[in-house]
């Protein structure tokens, strides 16, 4: 009986603790300026691969003393770049660079979204080249930022 008790106060415990590790991290708003003496950068698309290499090899053209690091833990700054699905079907491009300070805290250091006008509508082959484009275009606004800190 005792060690049945223990079992289930052992999950309660568990259940509670849970939501705790799973917390979003808390956001800060920094400046692009923090950018100034970044060595390292790593570069998050999810899972693909097609975008990161765009990204990465507009950097490396632009900012070639910048290393772009494999893993997230070695870097000083995160390019987290994604395409988001709009209501009305279009899909717009969204890109930040994030500084984590530690914990469970990061800085946004810039954000940058996409706009196009509805012309550019989605099935289009002008779409399509948009497709390719938008994460060269975060990764440009990323280097213009980087340079301005920088330079």
């Amino acid at each position: 009986m005792r060690l049945r008790i223990m079992g289930q106060l052992a999950l309660l415990v568990f259940a509670c603790a849970l939501p705790v590790f799973a917390q979003d991290p808390t956001i800060e708003y920094g400046h692009p300026d923090e950018l100034r003496g970044v060595t390292k950068v790593f570069v998050n698309t999810n899972a693909n691969v097609r975008q990161r290499e765009m990204i990465v090899n507009t950097i490396t053209k632009y900012l070639p003393n910048l290393q772009v690091v494999s893993r997230p833990e070695d870097a000083d700054i995160h390019l987290r770049f994604s395409l988001r699905e709009l209501r009305n079907g279009q899909r717009e491009g969204v890109g930040t660079v994030v500084k984590l300070v530690g914990g469970n805290r990061e800085r946004v250091l810039l954000s940058v979204e996409d706009e196009f006008p509805p012309i550019f509508e989605r099935g289009s082959i002008v779409s399509y080249g948009l497709e390719h484009a938008r994460p060269r275009m975060f990764a440009r606004e990323f280097v213009k930022a980087y340079q301005k800190a920088n330079g």
